[in-house]
C-alpha cells in the first residue's frame, strides 16, 4: 500500500506529464482585488533595558558621577549599597563595606570578599580576619585606633572567579573616591588585583611586592593576599619583610 506522500507525488507527476501549471478552487478568485488587508502592521513594544544590559561605559560614568558630590564615609557607603549598575551586586549576598577610623594612618586595600564576608556581610572575618589583626598588630596598627580597610571590589564575583577588568571598572570610582576622603598616609595592597586596579599595573605580585609605589602622592606598599598567606610559610616570611618596609615608613 502506497503511503499518502508517495500519492501526492504522483498526482504531481501527472500534472507535469499533462502541462497543467497552474490550479484553480471550486470559488471564483480575483487577483485585482484589494490586497491592502493581507499584511496587517502590528504594534511592536520593545521591552525596556534592564540595569544589566547597560554598558560598561555608562555604569562608570553614572558610578563617577555619584560619587562626586559625597564627602563623607556614610554617604559614600549608602551610595555604593543603592548602586545597582555593577553586575557583580546580582550574584553577590550582601555588599561589604570598609571598616576602621576616619583619616587613618594606614589604609589596607584587599582582594575581593571570600565566601565567608560574602555569607556575613562581615569585611575580615573567619581565619583571614584573624590573620589581619596580628598583622596589624605586628606593626603596631588596628582598624580601631589608626586603620581602615576595604575589599578592592564590594562584591564576590560568581564562582570565585577573577574579574574581569570591565567589572572593577565600575568599582574604581567608589575605591579612587574613598582614599580621597580618608586621606591615608600609606597604603598596603594585599594581593596582586588591588595592586594592579590601584597602580594601573599588569605585573605578578611577586615582581611589585616588597617595592614602594605612589598613588596621587600617597606612599604604597604592595604584598601578597590574606588568603595566599595562611597556608604558604615562605610567603609569610616575604610578607613580613613588606611589612618591616611598611613600619619604617609609618
Amino acid at each position: 500500500m502506497m503511503s499518502a506522500t508517495n500519492d501526492y507525488i504522483d498526482v504531481l507527476k501527472l500534472y507535469e506529464e499533462s502541462g497543467i501549471d497552474e490550479s484553480y478552487g471550486d470559488e471564483p478568485y480575483s487577483f485585482f482585488a484589494d490586497k491592502s488587508n493581507i499584511f496587517v502592521k502590528e504594534t511592536v513594544v520593545l521591552p525596556k533595558k534592564s540595569d544589566v544590559n547597560i554598558s560598561i561605559l555608562k555604569a562608570k560614568q553614572e558610578a563617577e558621577k555619584l560619587v562626586a558630590s559625597v564627602d563623607n564615609l556614610d554617604a559614600l557607603q549608602k551610595t555604593l549599597s543603592s548602586f545597582t549598575l555593577n553586575p557583580l551586586s546580582k550574584f553577590a549576598s550582601h555588599c561589604i563595606f570598609g571598616v576602621g577610623v576616619d583619616n587613618p594612618k594606614l589604609l589596607v586595600i584587599t582582594e575581593m570578599p571570600n565566601s565567608e564576608e560574602d555569607r556575613s556581610g562581615e569585611a575580615i572575618c573567619g581565619a583571614t580576619g584573624e590573620m589581619f589583626k596580628k598583622i596589624l598588630s605586628a606593626i603596631h596598627c588596628s582598624v580601631d585606633e589608626n586603620t581602615y580597610t576595604f575589599p578592592v571590589s564590594p562584591f564576590r564575583t560568581p564562582g570565585a572567579r577573577i574579574p574581569t577588568s570591565e567589572e572593577m571598572e565600575i568599582s574604581i570610582p567608589f575605591m579612587k573616591r574613598f582614599i580621597d576622603i580618608l586621606k591615608p598616609k600609606v597604603i598596603l595592597t594585599m594581593g596582586g588585583l588591588p595592586t594592579n586596579v590601584l597602580l594601573s599595573q599588569n605585573q605578578p605580585i611577586t615582581a611589585m611586592r616588597g617595592k614602594w609605589f605612589e598613588y596621587n602622592g600617597i606612599p604604597v606598599m604592595p604584598t601578597f593576599a590574606l588568603t595566599y598567606l595562611l597556608n604558604n610559610i615562605e610567603a609569610k616570611r616575604k610578607a613580613w619583610a613588606d611589612l618591616q618596609l611598611l613600619a619604617e615608613k609609618l
